[in-house]
């Protein structure tokens, strides 16, 4: 009979090592995936505000080249006609100088300027 109490011992020894195994490999799994559910949410979150700044950026940088649109286009109708009142005026040197290093590779306003000097000496 001892080797039925062996047996039994050994069963309950076997099960209690296997239903303790499982529960430990439970608990660590189940700490991994709350970790990566932590981790999710983070990135979410992340993904969301950056969304979020991308769009106020893309927002103002539209109301900037707007704004920048029009005071050039302003600029170069103030400009040309202080060219036709006055083509000698100092303020329009400066006001060269400041837009060629503003748009260093944009020559549309010089252009225009030449072509409205031209216009008012009689080259056209």
């Amino acid at each position: 009979m001892s080797d039925y109490g062996e047996t039994a011992a050994f069963g309950a020894s076997a099960g209690g090592i296997f239903f303790g195994a499982r529960w430990l490999l439970n608990w660590l799994t189940g700490r991994a995936d709350k970790r990566q559910q932590q981790l999710d949410d983070q990135n979410l979150a992340l993904d969301m505000g950056w969304k979020e700044y991308r769009h106020n950026i893309e927002t103002r940088l539209k109301s900037v080249e707007r704004q920048n649109r029009a005071l050039r286009l302003s600029f170069e109708h103030v400009a040309g006609a202080l060219i036709r009142k006055d083509p000698e005026n100092p303020a329009l040197a400066i006001a060269d100088r400041i837009m060629a290093q503003a748009f260093p590779d944009d020559f549309t306003t010089t252009v225009a300027r030449l072509d409205q000097a031209g216009d008012d000496v009689g080259f056209r």
